[in-house]
């Protein structure tokens, strides 16, 4: 029987174009594989993502009590959050949003399942 462990991160100030990009780099890669990876890869949203799949691991360990070798990363999703919008005060004419910047947030949502030899 395979258990399902989640882990999220809601209204991360990082645009989620950015986490997507670290996010596909680790989505097919074991827990230690990915954590490795995360730690030095040169981009902010690899700390974040780390955080969550900490997250994620101590869930399993704490609450269902599985070590960190018997689990897999089922799916690692990037969604939109809210956006703030921010205003620029130079001229810039009637279109593209007239001065408007768009400050993008993201959340982070991670499933991790266990492997098919693990006990449970």
């Amino acid at each position: 029987m395979t258990k399902l462990i989640k882990a999220k991160a809601s209204f991360i100030p990082v645009s989620p174009r950015k986490l997507r990009l670290i996010s596909d780099a680790v989505k097919n890669l074991s827990i230690d594989m990915a954590i490795s990876q995360l730690k030095i890869l040169p981009k902010a949203a690899g700390s974040i993502i780390l955080k969550v799949i900490q997250q994620a691991v101590a869930n399993a360990k704490n609450n269902f009590k599985l070590s960190p070798a018997d689990l897999k990363i089922d799916s690692l999703t990037i969604g939109e959050g809210p956006r703030s919008k921010r205003s620029d005060r130079h001229a810039h004419g009637s279109r593209f949003g007239g001065g408007v910047r768009h400050k993008r947030t993201a959340h982070v949502i991670l499933n991790l399942t266990t492997k098919n030899g693990a006990k449970s």
